[in-house]
């Protein structure tokens, strides 16, 4: 039987939390769910409070950081949004929803998407500067009707990412007129 690694518990809490919310992620519903015991668990992890801590950050790492540096390797601000977009389109809407669920109810995983959504935000906001196109102010006010559109489609649509994508494109593309 293989080693079950670190990433493989939090790749599997990101399912978790996608398919099932909060009450998913309980070391009994994790280890079945992996086929692993409880001692496996163990070997990474202290407790739940410590893999909640880490999956937030493996969620603000592959959800945020990694789009972020993939979009930077662009050139030129206006290429930057579009493969920002692009790359914001392949996340799993249910992932991004079972995060926020949780954030709901735990503290620790709250500060981490409050950090997430201030960091999205800033570097959107970023970007909308870097065009050339908008004041600080239309920019950072551009960044946050975007992103709140982002958001708040998947909390209307949590089980239609077809929907979901169509308006967000049909936004994205009212705003670059």
């Amino acid at each position: 039987m293989a080693r079950f690694a670190k990433t493989d518990w939090l790749a599997l809490g990101l399912a978790a939390v996608a398919e099932g919310g909060p009450p998913a992620l309980t070391i009994d519903a994790l280890t079945r769910r992996a086929g692993k015991t409880r001692g496996s668990f163990y070997a990474h992890f202290a407790d739940m409070a410590g893999f909640l801590a880490a999956l937030a950050d493996h969620w603000r790492e592959r959800y945020t950081t990694r789009l972020i540096e993939t979009a930077n390797a662009q050139r030129g601000a206006a290429r930057r949004l579009d493969c920002l977009n692009e790359l914001a389109f392949r996340l799993n809407p249910r992932v991004e929803q079972g995060m926020r669920r949780l954030a709901n109810v735990n503290d620790a995983v709250a500060a981490v998407a409050a950090a997430v959504d201030q960091t999205r935000m800033d570097y959107l906001s970023k970007l909308y500067r870097d065009t050339g196109r908008y004041s600080p102010q239309e920019a950072e006010a551009l960044a946050s009707i975007e992103y709140a559109a982002f958001v708040g489609l998947q909390q209307m649509a949590p089980t239609s990412t077809g929907d979901v994508n169509h308006l967000y494109e049909a936004f994205l593309t009212l705003t670059r007129r």
